[in-house]
């Protein structure tokens, strides 16, 4: 069976996609190649076949006609598609083809999502939603089958498309690939860690100001921050990094732009407490953060904003706590219960590698993925 990956908005090496979906095709026996459109990448590694290009500047129209190119010369009996232009792309591949693949729709992502509408002005964005949602339901109905990451992407498609097979397969990575740290949080020396866009909906903004907030409580701490990511808008950069320059001396900051998946789980991996405090709008309640999982296997516990995904498919009270990503002093005082009680510290730190060897792991779904693709095929 040979199966191709499809992608106009992840990178080749996306973790989903090549270190889990694909590695265990391959090691099932079966051939796997990814074609992306956002870097130049031509190279077979770890049997995996990548013929990528860098189209984010060309037309709609010539990155299809790139994508059906790259289709047949492989000839594939299943594509996998993230987004709807690369189902379209694979529709039209479809009509043309001698041998007919199995269309397969790997839902991660909410569609339209707020970030595909922040540049249009606020008055055209109700018809751009809904521009984009149906061109999004057409594009589903073409599909043989879905992906879900998680419960409430999937729920709209199951409630469009009720006959149409799908499986859910989370966002937990592969402890192989997850070398942990033991942790070692100390009274006068906290480690914490930002990753992702740098921006005040992701929780940046919150994230700095729970810092100063504990800088005020607990001047003789030393915190040493690591920031992984990038600002795309201007404005809010200003904002941002005034906030960082009114943080005293005893706060030390490392900026790294975006890592490959193995380097920037090295990176984090000495951070003494996760926080995530993104906004708690209608879509972030209904998005389950893939790093909480990451985090519960590099053994560390987790403040998360409270989230209705979370709630719904996490353990979370086992490793952390869920916050109103606003409240400060709530915030600040998990953090330094944390440090003045190191026996929870540990218990929550142990419960979190637990529930990742247990459960939170990719070796624990990955033969239902397989097989629900081989299935696909059989029928």
């Amino acid at each position: 069976m040979y199966l191709s990956f499809l992608t106009s908005g992840h990178q080749p090496k996306d973790d989903r996609i090549f270190y889990h979906q694909a590695q265990s095709l391959v090691s099932a026996g079966h051939k796997v190649g990814i074609i992306s459109s956002k870097s130049e990448l031509a190279v077979t590694e770890n049997d995996i076949t990548f013929n990528c290009f860098a189209g984010d500047r060309l037309p709609k129209k010539e990155k299809i006609n790139r994508f059906i190119k790259l289709l047949s010369k492989s000839k594939p009996d299943i594509i996998i598609c993230q987004e709807p232009l690369t189902i379209m792309a694979t529709s039209r591949y479809h009509n043309q083809a001698d041998k007919k693949p199995k269309i397969v729709y790997d839902i991660t992502e909410w569609y339209p999502s707020k970030k595909l509408l922040v540049n249009y002005h606020p008055i055209s964005r109700l018809f751009h939603f809904l521009k984009f949602l149906l061109f999004n339901i057409l594009m589903a109905a073409k599909a043989d089958a879905y992906i879900f990451g998680e419960w409430y992407k999937g729920k709209p498609y199951r409630f469009l498309f009720p006959g149409k097979k799908f499986i859910y397969s989370g966002y937990y990575p592969d402890l192989n690939h997850i070398k942990y740290k033991e942790p070692n949080l100390i009274k006068d020396v906290l480690h914490l860690s930002y990753s992702g866009k740098l921006s005040f909906e992701k929780g940046f903004g919150h994230f700095l100001n729970t810092i100063q907030t504990l800088t005020k409580r607990r001047q003789n701490l030393k915190i040493q921050v690591k920031v992984i990511g990038w600002y795309d808008n201007a404005k809010e950069q200003t904002e941002l990094e005034k906030i960082i320059d009114t943080l005293p001396a005893n706060v030390s900051f490392s900026f790294y732009p975006m890592q490959d998946f193995q380097t920037f789980i090295e990176l984090i991996s000495d951070t003494d407490i996760f926080l995530d405090l993104r906004l708690d709008d209608f879509e972030n309640q209904r998005c389950l953060p893939i790093k909480i999982f990451y985090y519960a296997a590099l053994k560390r516990p987790v403040i998360y904003t409270d989230l209705k995904a979370i709630r719904k498919e996490v353990e979370i009270d086992e490793f952390g706590y869920l916050v109103k990503p606003n409240d400060l002093l709530q915030i600040s005082n998990l953090i330094l219960n944390y440090i003045d009680n190191s026996k929870l510290y540990q218990t929550h730190c142990s419960n979190a590698r637990k529930l990742a060897e247990s459960k939170y792991n990719w070796d624990a779904i990955k033969d239902k993925f397989i097989e629900f693709l081989q299935h696909l095929i059989e029928k």
